[in-house]
């Protein structure tokens, strides 16, 4: 592959945002990508700090995949505990609502950790 500018000369590798090579004269290096030296460096910036934050949050993510579906499970106890008690008993639709709530957390946990456990297999 030759330097998109300087068709004449090797280049040394592509730029991360708009994937054209680049010769060493053409080429900011980052660290993390090579970028065209005064025209897409703050993209190339832009992508990488992105990435490491999507990268930060998707390693958190497997310890907070607990967090909704406990929620909806508390609050579905909690409906359904104040509906079964209430004078319709568990026809109230506070009732029904709160089992709704307890299935919706129990569902979510489930795909959550089938998630979760496909991503760790890749």
């Amino acid at each position: 592959m030759n330097c998109f500018n300087h068709p004449q000369i090797n280049a040394i590798g592509i730029c991360k945002c708009c994937s054209k090579g680049l010769c060493r004269e053409c080429a900011a290096d980052l660290g993390e990508g090579l970028a065209c030296a005064g025209k897409h460096e703050k993209q190339v910036e832009a992508m990488n700090m992105i990435i490491a934050k999507n990268a930060k949050a998707y390693a958190a993510a497997p310890k907070n995949m607990l967090i909704a579906p406990i929620f909806c499970v508390f609050m579905g106890v909690l409906f359904a505990s104040f509906g079964f008690f209430s004078k319709r008993g568990p026809f109230d639709l506070v009732f029904i609502l709160g089992v709704g709530f307890v299935v919706f957390g129990i569902v979510s946990y489930i795909r959550n950790r089938a998630i979760f456990s496909d991503a760790d297999n890749n």
